[in-house]
């Protein structure tokens, strides 16, 4: 028998802050067979111009080996996944050291798909198409936008939240859930070989409208990081906050729930919390990319239904101190996105004495069929405005000579193209 060594990084994840799975090196008989044992997955994650991870599960405690092949269907080498039965018999894989702007194969216990590749990002990186959505479900509607999403080839999926509902924190339903959302054949075909990334919103991190102080969350939090492969949850143990860059564009993916109330005082609650407050600042201070994009479920304007108390405008404080903080670490290349109220809008922030420019918020929701009326109160500086059911945001942008682009379409499963908005940036821009 052959045996090769492959140094594989098993993912060295915090799970709710309690388990991790360590960095090993893994020796697979590469002439012994295996039986498929996946009961749920794969999903591509976070995927580098070098690294890529990869979530399975189980239906039982054990592992699951995962094989990587190039374009040809060479095999290149094998991977084994543990999956315990404290993280619900699940597992995130990093597999590391690949070529850039490279395609790889991959099998699953042996087992192929045609979803199943993935093709590593390129250097220099110079153009993505990030499509984001929220409040899906595992009905037919939204599957009519995986597949449509499917046919517009993304370079990345963002998940906003309320993907999927839950309203609990029993760690029992909450994973169950993310298993059966997992499951919907159109979305497993489209996270196959697209890297998903995501957040939470009220639904998935436990009860409609709720903050921080909801009994739980923990729960929630162990429940996400066990199924979903971001680059990152947090930090401490904290929030599942998290950022990732795809050409000219950087997504800070923000965390609204974890903290949200639980420091400050009654008349002046936090909603980021100060960890997440410090690691932004860095991270927006830190980076290069022409345009940023801060993502959330929660829409960052106060024009809502009545009575509804989750969104940035009941927070003023907090609001001022985001467009502060991008006043002095960000640019006129900051965009906002959000989700959450099952309708679709674009709306202009009155940011210009403070910023010299206005910033534009696009509020994109729902992917499945349920619409709120409600939801679309009058606000002045309202771009744009419609009802549509099973409905994303796609952003194309790229860097053309000295120039970056970026564009943010609303967008319904018939391919229909309900609004665009453009952006241009000179790469001379200080």
């Amino acid at each position: 028998m052959t045996r090769s060594p492959l140094s594989i990084l098993f993912g060295a994840l915090l799970f709710g802050g309690v388990f991790a799975t360590p960095i090993v090196d893994a020796f697979i008989d590469s002439e012994s067979s295996t039986v498929v044992t996946m009961d749920c997955g794969p999903t591509l994650g976070d995927l580098t111009a070098t690294s890529v991870r990869i979530a399975c599960r189980r239906a039982e405690p054990g592992e699951i080996v995962i094989g990587l092949a190039d374009a040809s269907g060479t095999p290149i080498r094998r991977c084994v996944l543990a999956c315990p039965a404290e993280t619900d018999n699940a597992g995130i894989l990093e597999i590391v050291d690949l070529k850039p702007a490279t395609r790889y194969l991959y099998t699953v216990d042996g087992a192929s798909n045609d979803s199943w590749w993935f093709e590593t990002r390129p250097v220099p990186d110079d153009a993505c198409r990030i499509v984001f959505g929220s409040c899906a479900d595992e009905k037919a509607g939204s599957s009519t936008v995986w597949r449509r999403i499917e046919a517009d080839d993304p370079s990345a999926l963002v998940l906003l939240g309320d993907t999927p509902y839950i309203d609990t924190t029993d760690l029992t339903r909450q994973r169950s859930r993310y298993r059966a959302f997992a499951r919907v054949p159109a979305f497993a075909d489209l996270v196959g070989h697209t890297p998903l990334y995501s957040t939470w919103d009220d639904h998935d991190f436990g009860r409609n409208d709720t903050d921080g102080n909801l009994k739980g969350k923990e729960n929630s939090r162990r429940a996400v990081t066990e199924h979903r492969p971001n680059p990152s949850f947090g930090e401490a143990g904290e929030g599942i906050y998290t950022s990732f860059r795809q050409g000219p564009v950087e997504i800070f993916l923000l965390d609204a729930r974890w903290f949200a109330r639980t420091e400050g005082e009654a008349n002046d609650p936090t909603l980021l919390g100060r960890r997440q407050w410090a690691w932004l600042e860095r991270s927006l201070a830190a980076s290069t990319a022409p345009f940023r994009i801060l993502a959330c479920g929660m829409v960052f304007n106060g024009s809502v239904r009545p009575l509804k108390t989750d969104c940035w405008g009941a927070y003023p404080r907090e609001y001022d101190r985001l467009v502060d903080l991008i006043g002095r670490v960000g640019d006129e290349g900051v965009v906002l996105v959000s989700g959450d109220v099952h309708w679709s809008r674009v709306i202009r922030h009155d940011t210009g004495d403070r910023l010299d420019h206005d910033l534009m918020e696009f509020v994109t929701s729902p992917i499945h069929e349920k619409l709120i009326a409600a939801a679309n109160p009058p606000h002045r500086g309202l771009v744009f405005s419609v009802g549509e059911i099973n409905s994303f945001l796609v952003v194309d942008a790229a860097v053309e000579g000295g120039t970056a682009r970026m564009s943010l379409r609303i967008r319904n499963a018939s391919g229909e193209d309900l609004h665009t908005t453009r952006f241009e940036r000179s790469l001379a821009d200080p």
